[in-house]
């Protein structure tokens, strides 16, 4: 075997050669390696950018600021810095001249202080060959890509227009957009998305700032300092990469394998910016934001504006919603959809209206939580409360005497009211908020009907099969609630318990505890289940971050 071949266990596992490669170039400073794997392996050029990318920020936190230089007035490889006019975090960008092509151009240099690492400068190449592979009308081409004096350089076409954030801001105070107006700009930049997607990568930080606009106005998207292929199955890393306000949920969650649908979420933030002023989720401190990204549901945009035709709205709408397979299909689904409501055209069948739309997010809305331990609560309620309706039912039946009847709903109100107790008190401290919450919620409930037990057993010689449908009626509130405080799915549970209890007495009383049973057994195995997900993906999410703790 040559001496510079990879280890044949490294070779079996795709990335990890890469990365091994990686690590040795670092210490060595002998890239050569490194560049002949990524050609040989160019579909694992994002995973790599990751894993330098994070390497970068841990020993960026370890040593000191080193003030960046300013360039300006310095020729590089004959173009002529002139001005600066913008920087993030990576770089920065001048307007520079080439005097050879006669015209003006923009140069990206490292931002950094000193000479640039070993992994600046690959991520810097990484950003600079992902670009050059792309050639559309609304994606910022590059002209070159050089190296002078160890300062690395991108050469691209001047934007004269700036970035969308900087038009954003000088607005002033309202900060948006005329519908249509923000609607073209994205239904270009979604053109310009799409043609990366075609080639296999996914930005991942589509922001204002990274959409760039030319003499025009016309928008182009720029900084795929962050792209990655989809055939990248897995991050090493592990982290979150992208800006948080921007963020998909999965982004947040720092899951390992993101797909277009991230790069959909990214362009309805954008359109939602244009429209209100803001992100979806505003800004602040980075654990608030990816908290509510992850947990609370995207704003309407009409809430924030109401002027904001209603099919804007709801192609808005459609491009934040928490889960990928709700987002539109793919970046040209969604500049098809935005060309259709500029030209007045029905939009591919998803309008479907204001109340819709209303009820559509209400629906489909959830609390998402780190975890929730009161699943097996859940399952032990379906059991108490289907064995003391078992009972009921069959002491009706069996003509049995009435203080069975008394007795199983005493077991069935009491066993409640204790445990909810037992869980507000001596718990309390091991749920979470909504759990508690919850707790409160179900133990309201199983009180009120406990106070009105007296009374229809008063006016039916003490026979308590008469108080199910109003303990119906409560328990049916109680569900409706959580739909507000939980799971919007739960509005429709609410309702259904309603209904069932209008139309109890059409039925004989005979089967009243079968009815009762069965809905509230269904209700609480469904929410068992659901929340033992709940309680697995949080246990799932915890084992994935311990290495990194």
């Amino acid at each position: 075997m040559p001496a510079d071949s990879p280890p044949a266990e490294t070779a079996a596992h795709g990335l990890d050669e890469g990365v091994a490669l990686a690590l040795r170039a670092d210490d060595s400073g002998d890239w050569k390696a490194v560049a002949d794997w990524l050609a040989r392996n160019p579909d694992h050029a994002g995973g790599l950018a990751d894993f330098l990318a994070a390497q970068r920020g841990l020993r960026s936190a370890a040593r000191p600021v080193v003030p960046t230089p300013d360039h300006t007035g310095a020729v590089i490889d004959g173009f002529e810095l002139r001005e600066e006019i913008d920087r993030g975090a990576m770089g920065i960008v001048y307007r520079a001249h080439d005097p050879v092509l006669k015209r003006d151009v923009a140069m990206k240099l490292i931002r950094t202080g000193g000479l640039p690492s070993a992994i600046d400068l690959a991520l810097f190449r990484h950003e600079a060959l992902t670009a050059a592979n792309l050639d559309h009308p609304h994606v910022v081409r590059v002209f070159a890509f050089g190296e002078a004096d160890g300062v690395p350089y991108i050469v691209m076409p001047l934007m004269e227009g700036g970035s969308l954030a900087k038009r954003l801001k000088d607005l002033g105070p309202d900060r948006c957009l005329a519908p249509k107006v923000a609607a073209d700009l994205v239904r270009d930049i979604a053109l310009g998305v799409h043609h990366a997607h075609q080639r296999g990568l996914i930005h991942r930080d589509l922001k204002p700032g990274n959409i760039l606009l030319d003499a025009n106005g016309r928008p182009h998207v720029a900084d795929f300092g962050l792209a990655r292929s989809l055939d990248v199955t897995a991050s090493v890393s592990g982290g979150i990469a992208g800006t948080p306000a921007y963020m998909a949920p999965e982004q947040a969650r720092g899951e390992k394998c993101p797909t277009f649908a991230v790069d959909v979420w990214g362009l309805g933030a954008i359109l939602f910016e244009l429209l209100t002023g803001r992100p979806p989720f505003g800004t602040g401190e980075l654990p608030v934001i990816l908290k509510r990204v992850q947990e609370e549901p995207a704003p309407s945009v009409r809430e924030l504006r109401a002027d904001v035709p209603v099919d804007l709205a709801t192609i808005c709408r459609k491009c934040l919603a928490k889960e990928p397979a709700d987002r539109h299909s793919s970046a040209l689904v969604l500049a098809d959809n935005l060309s259709r409501f500029l030209n007045g055209e029905p939009l591919n069948g998803e309008s479907r209206g204001w109340v819709w739309e209303s009820v559509s997010r209400a629906l489909g809305w959830q609390r998402e939580v780190l975890s929730m331990n009161s699943w097996r609560v859940a399952f032990w309620g379906g059991a108490s409360t289907g064995f003391a309706m078992a009972v009921m039912q069959a002491a009706i039946l069996l003509d049995a005497p009435l203080w069975v009847s008394q007795a199983a709903i005493a077991y069935y109100l009491l066993g409640w009211l204790s445990l909810m107790w037992w869980y507000l008190v001596a718990r309390r401290d091991s749920l979470n908020p909504v759990e508690r919450a919850s707790t409160a919620i179900h133990f309201g409930a199983k009180f009120a009907c406990l106070a009105i037990l007296p009374v229809p057993m008063w006016l039916h010689d003490g026979n308590p099969v008469y108080a199910l449908p109003s303990f119906l009626v409560l328990v049916g509130l109680a569900v409706f609630i959580h739909g507000v405080t939980y799971w919007g799915r739960l509005y429709l549970s609410g309702l259904a318990f309603f209904a069932v209890a209008a139309a109890m007495p059409l039925v004989p009383v005979t089967y009243w505890p079968t009815i009762y049973g069965v809905l509230l057994v269904a209700l609480q195995v469904q929410m068992g289940f659901h929340l033992r997900r709940v309680h697995k993906h949080a246990e799932a999410v915890r084992s994935r971050a311990a290495p990194l703790g």
